[in-house]
This record gives structure tokens, sequence and C-alpha cells, in this order.
């Protein structure tokens, strides 16, 4: 059809915010990491695999004294932009429930999971030169990548978000949406750093009568 203009909306999905974690956050976060794998006994400590669902290598916590060191700013800034964007309100709270790194090589994955708290983020940190060469058929682009999920295919709706990871990217969603890494082939290491954390309940809370 000629000369129609319109506006198309998408109201009915969780928004998820794409920010960027400065360079000297990501070498500042990588170098803590590396600390921890030479050292067997700190990893052992600051093991946190055992309290996630990935099916990878390694999974790092990031102590309190380390996210003080410039990180826990990072994540507050960007969390007050995504809640200041996608609601024209201003947070007076960020209180930081944990953080991790995640080691995720070849073969290994993270199932279907969501997260606690309010908001959650995750940043990469490394990734391998060739994590998407794909193995079995080449037009199928996941390998290595992140998927969101929220509600089912329908027309003009789709179910499903997929994300290819660059260095320093960090994304922010609500914790409830779910999402899942694949496999990649290949060697190398996709590392990211992941949060839960929540905000003021009076903006999180959409059900509270008294605002």
């Amino acid at each position: 059809m000629e000369n129609v203009k319109g506006i198309i909306f998408q109201p009915f999905s969780p928004k998820i915010g794409r920010f960027k974690l400065s360079n000297e956050i990501v070498e500042k976060i990588n170098s803590y990491t590396e600390k921890v794998i030479e050292d067997k006994k700190l990893a052992k400590n600051l093991d946190h695999g055992p309290s996630l669902a990935g099916q990878v290598t390694q999974e790092v916590k990031l102590t309190k004294e380390f996210l003080s060191q410039g990180l826990l700013k990072e994540f507050a800034k960007a969390t007050q932009a995504y809640i200041s964007t996608s609601l024209k309100k201003e947070i007076t709270e960020f209180n930081l429930i944990e953080s991790w790194v995640v080691r995720q090589f070849e073969n290994e994955y993270n199932p279907i999971h969501w997260h606690g708290g309010h908001i959650s983020g995750v940043a990469y940190l490394k990734l391998p030169d060739k994590m998407i060469s794909n193995k079995y058929k080449e037009h199928v682009e996941k390998s290595g990548n992140i998927e969101f999920i929220y509600g089912s295919k329908q027309f003009l709706i789709d179910s499903t978000f997929t994300i290819k990871p660059k260095v320093g990217d960090l994304y922010l969603f609500p914790h409830y949406l779910m999402h899942t890494v694949y496999p990649f082939y290949g060697e190398g290491e996709r590392r990211s750093v992941s949060f839960n954390a929540f905000i003021d309940d009076n903006i999180y809370n959409v059900h509270n009568m008294n605002q």
C-alpha cells in the first residue's frame, strides 16, 4: 500500500537493556578470575557452582571486597538507566545479592533457568575466536549464544530472543525472564559475569496499591 504511515508498538514482553562495561572493569574482573584459577584453595572457597544450574567448568563468586572496587557502581549505574528508560522512574535503592563469573568451554551449556531478586544482569568478559562455528548446520547460528524465553509462539509474536555475546556488552533483565546458554564447539573460553539485585520495592512491586 502506498502512503501508509504508522507506528508499531511492542508492549507485551519484558524489556531487556543493553549497556557497556568499561574496558578497565572487564580487565579487572578477568584478572580477579585468573588469580582464583591459579589458587586452588581460593577457587574452592569461592566455588559458586553448587548454587547454580550451569553445566560448566567453573563458576566463581565475586567477593564484596572486589565488588566494591568499581563493579558495584557500574552495575548500579546501568540498573538506574535501565529502570529510568523503561519506566520513567528513578530508583533510590540498589542492593546486590550476589555476583559470579561463569567459565564455559566446548560442549558445556547453561540449561533454561531464571534468577532471584528483582533485576539480573550478564556481561561478557572473554570469547573464543570460533565460538559460532557450528558443527552440524551452518544456518542455525545458536552456538554460544544466550537465548531469552517468554510466553509462547503465536502470530506476530516470537517467544524467544537470541543474543550473540560481545566482550563488554552488559544485558539487564527482570529476574523471572527465563534464559539458556547454548554449547559451542572449538577451543577457547566463553567467560561472563552475572548478578542479581534488589531495587526499590515500590517500583518493582507493580501490584502495590499504595503507589
